[in-house]
């Protein structure tokens, strides 16, 4: 007869959750930031301002969404393609870059 004592896995189950929690932390905040690099990269040029405006804030806790934005007045219209640099839906193709994979 095999025995196989589990016990200690048991016991570290705390412990594992833990990890595993961290985790998912590390891999969202790790896509916000790729986020907020590739929009960063991608964005239309003129003065620079709309460039220098993103903002990004990672997430702490799992399962907790990061948030990338910029507060230029003129943001959406150049997010929906107004500039010829950036065709619309160049924010789709930067979170996708950083979601791949």
């Amino acid at each position: 007869m095999l025995k196989i004592d589990i016990s200690d896995l048991i016991n570290k189950t705390p412990a594992i959750s833990k990890m595993v929690e961290q985790k998912v932390v590390d891999v969202a905040a790790k896509v916000t930031l790729d986020v907020h690099a590739n929009v960063v990269i991608a964005s239309p040029v003129d003065t620079g301002e709309f460039r220098g405006k993103w903002t990004v804030e990672t997430p702490t806790k799992p399962f907790e969404n990061g948030k990338v934005e910029n507060t230029t007045p003129y943001g959406p219209e150049l997010v929906n393609g107004h500039s010829d640099q950036a065709p619309k839906g160049w924010i789709d193709n930067a979170v996708l870059a950083a979601t791949r994979l």
